[in-house]
């Protein structure tokens, strides 16, 4: 597996959309980023960063993160809380289980209004 240190991502609306995926891992809140503060940047642990810069139309991007099962039960928690349809199947986002069908400990799956596929997995 390739670890990065940071992940550009296109989006309609950078504030709304960087906003909706800091919430969803429990990440601070996005800050300005670039040179006329046209980007939002999420840290995340370790020093890695999801930058959104905006884009008229966004390219479809899979992005997975692995968490502990802590910060999974919270992500799961919140997607719940927020309404926002999630599934353990990449082609069934919306089936409502969080079990590892791959043999981990859990994985989700979901949308964002970009038609990004986030990925949360322990």
């Amino acid at each position: 597996m390739m670890q990065l240190d940071h992940l550009a991502v296109d989006a309609r609306d950078v504030d709304a959309s960087s906003r909706f995926l800091a919430r969803i891992l429990g990440a601070q809140a996005p800050v300005p980023e670039g040179a006329d503060d046209d980007m939002r940047r999420i840290d995340l642990d370790h020093g890695c960063f999801v930058l959104f810069s905006a884009s008229s139309e966004p390219r479809f991007s899979h992005v997975a993160f692995r968490v502990d099962a802590k910060r999974f039960a919270e992500v799961v928690e919140r997607l719940q809380a927020e309404r926002v349809p999630f599934g353990n199947d990449h082609f069934d986002t919306a089936n409502g289980q969080a079990q590892d069908p791959l043999g981990g400990a859990g994985r989700v799956y979901f949308n964002d209004s970009n038609g990004h596929l986030w990925e949360v997995t322990c």
